[in-house]
């Protein structure tokens, strides 16, 4: 992972899931920190974009366009980040693919705890 921000945070990628550290990323109410839950479900979302345009046979610079999260539960251990592309790659009429990706958010013991929801963009080569 080359994200300086999820370095910071200590998000690692294991088995196909980001882990989110409890110890780096502890907030003030002894629980796993909101932002660093948001941090893990993105890497999570965007390595599984990545992997649904390349089965698609497409590459290029890829973009966050909108994310949604829900809080279910406190996280008061490490989390688990797990993501799936719902569906394959849309074309746009501009050239570029859309993609959402749903991500999951478990603690140590497995139980979900956050779901995000997110579009990806794959931008269309452009004319220089």
């Amino acid at each position: 992972m080359n994200i300086p921000a999820a370095e910071n945070l200590h998000l690692h990628e294991e088995n196909a899931e980001v882990c989110i550290p409890f110890e780096y990323n502890l907030n003030d109410k002894g629980c796993l920190f909101a932002g660093s839950i948001y941090a893990g479900a993105i890497v999570a979302a965007y390595r599984a974009a990545e992997c649904g345009f390349s089965e698609g046979g497409l590459s290029g610079h890829l973009v966050a366009k909108t994310a949604s999260i829900s809080y279910l539960k406190s996280i008061v251990s490490g989390g688990r980040a797990t993501a799936v592309a719902c569906g394959a790659p849309l074309r746009k009429a501009n050239g570029n693919h859309t993609l959402t990706v749903k991500a999951v958010v478990s603690n140590a013991a497995g139980v979900p705890c956050a779901e995000v929801t997110a579009e990806f963009v794959l931008l269309a080569k452009r004319g220089v």
